[in-house]
């Protein structure tokens, strides 16, 4: 059972050199659509992603969970919660991948400022390595920035900047570069019940990511979405059901390589 759990673990160390890193995309509705998050308006987790798209409409609590290829070890759990304000919004959330022979903990809060077509925000986090045995632990805190433009009733542009500071993580046997990049996108509205988002990513330290995702209402209240990404390769659907006083989302990603990963998040409304 050791070996099989340090087999775990030596899977999310080579998880880590793809660009398909834990807590990147966080929340159902984002993955089920191939982790577009630029230009995602009304996204609940949108502190994990543009955070100049942070919902200001109702306080909110949510949390979410996403199962990589099966493996219990390699899991992501989040939770978040949002705070309407007169210009805007705050959120505070709580993430953590992995187990106690590898994990990442990561603690953010967030603020949107929102003025009329305009919407702008930031993200201070603070990032937590941990590695079993003898090889010890680093932190480090990040901040990240984001805007959304609403061109017309029907289109909106989002870009979103991460880690601009070039955080560190500091080990003792030497630092590490967090990860840092850049993502332009659109959304657009084609008619009442189906909206189309678009995303270029570029990481710094690997080619350029393309992403779509469609969402349509099916029926009243019952949304179903499909998505698509580059570098990695994957495919994604997922449903999603709301409510006037709860949202639920189902998604289900499946990597070219490593196999299928299903998540599922919820969100209260007080």
């Amino acid at each position: 059972m050791k070996k099989l759990r340090w087999g775990f673990s030596f899977l999310v160390l080579m998880l880590a050199s793809q660009p398909v890193l834990s807590q990147q995309t966080i929340g159902a509705r984002s993955v089920s659509m191939g982790m577009v998050s630029s230009a995602l308006t009304e996204n609940d987790w949108a502190l994990f992603g543009n955070p100049a798209t942070i919902s200001s409409e109702k306080l909110e609590i949510g949390f979410y969970g996403l199962r990589y290829y099966g493996f219990p070890e390699i899991t992501d759990i989040s939770s978040t919660a949002t705070i309407p304000l007169n210009l805007g919004a705050a959120a505070f959330g709580f993430s953590r991948f992995g187990d106690e022979l590898f994990a990442e903990t990561n603690i953010r809060a967030g603020f949107n400022f929102q003025k009329e077509r305009f919407n702008a925000g930031i993200t201070l986090h603070y990032n937590h390595l941990s590695f079993g045995g003898d090889y010890g632990s680093g932190g480090a805190i990040g901040i990240n920035l984001g805007v959304l433009f609403q061109v017309t009733d029907q289109f909106y542009l989002g870009s979103k900047a991460r880690n601009i500071n070039n955080p560190k993580y500091t080990f003792d046997v030497g630092d590490e570069d967090l990860a840092s990049d850049l993502s332009v996108g659109f959304g657009y509205h084609m008619e009442e019940k189906a909206t189309l988002f678009v995303d270029v990513v570029k990481d710094v330290r690997f080619p350029v990511s393309y992403r779509g995702g469609l969402e349509i209402e099916i029926v009243e209240s019952f949304i179903g979405r499909v998505g698509i990404s580059t570098e990695p390769v994957t495919y994604s659907f997922g449903f999603g059901y709301q409510h006037s006083r709860f949202d639920i989302n189902l998604a289900v990603q499946q990597h070219e390589v490593l196999g299928m990963s299903p998540g599922l998040d919820m969100i209260v409304k007080l």
